[in-house]
């Protein structure tokens, strides 16, 4: 079994004054294939009940007639197979999921266990992720919530990017409506936007400007009005489209520092 405990690079690299390889592939690697089928089988239960039950219950869950094994199926499929027995299969033992973080780390998928260890996401910058996480645990029921869905919809084996986007925006909504305009009874991101922008002599951000007083709103503004405008809403209009993959992503991490800016106080009545 490989281990990752460290970052390791061959002595070749080392040699070169290069550090480990720290490519991602979309798909699986032909070196790591054996581990994760292996990783497959051990998650497997000795008992034969147990057994027949966990593999009864993925071939529902992928929608199969029968399952093939591992060594059958290409990587798409393999990694469905992963990915479902997170969802349905094991439970919940440390050694699997270290077993499998660190095969999908030192192998250089492109795939990782995600935050609730129930499926696979995409592999995002470790930093970039532990903000997003930051923000879902330190926010509001509502927002945390929509941001998880947002996440999960963006990075997950199967990407939804309208979803993803829509729930990128509800996650501001949710901590931006109550703040800017709790005496709207229809409130919606863009009637913050207009509330913002009427009224931006009575809200400052916790940023000096050039003169080392409180600047004003007009740059929260904006970023709001990016992610707001920038959402196809309307099916059956002129300009209604799908949101891209590009689109969803910027769009949740864009969420991601809205929500904790609004939560943490940048945005204040002055």
């Amino acid at each position: 079994m490989v281990t990752a405990a460290t970052p390791w690079a061959p002595l070749s690299r080392r040699l070169a004054g290069l550090g480990p390889d720290d490519t991602q592939h979309e798909g699986i690697p032909s070196y790591l294939r054996d581990e994760l089928e292996h990783w497959i089988y051990d998650c497997y239960p000795d008992d034969t009940y147990e057994r027949n039950r966990l593999q009864a219950t993925i071939k529902f869950r992928l929608r199969l007639n029968e399952l093939p094994q591992p060594a059958q199926l290409d990587d798409d499929q393999l990694l469905n197979m992963i990915d479902a027995l997170l969802a349905w299969g094991i439970r919940r033992q440390d050694w699997q999921f270290k077993q499998l973080r660190e095969l999908l780390t030192a192998g250089g998928a492109g795939w990782r266990i995600n935050a609730t260890g129930d499926g696979l996401e995409r592999r995002v910058d470790d930093t970039v992720t532990a903000a997003v996480t930051d923000t879902v645990r330190d926010a509001g029921a509502e927002a945390a919530e929509h941001l998880r869905i947002a996440w999960q919809t963006a990075y997950g084996r199967h990407p939804d990017p309208d979803k993803a986007y829509r729930e990128a925006v509800l996650a501001v909504e949710a901590v931006a409506c109550p703040l800017v305009s709790p005496n709207n009874s229809v409130p919606t991101l863009g009637t913050v936007i207009r509330d913002l922008s009427s009224q931006s002599s009575r809200w400052a951000l916790a940023f000096g400007n050039r003169a080392g007083l409180s600047a004003g709103p007009e740059r929260l503004i904006e970023m709001l009005r990016l992610l707001w405008e920038g959402q196809s809403r309307h099916a059956g209009a002129a300009n209604s489209r799908r949101q891209t993959q590009a689109e969803a992503e910027a769009a949740v991490h864009l969420a991601a520092t809205l929500v904790q800016w609004l939560t943490s106080g940048v945005l204040y009545q002055r």
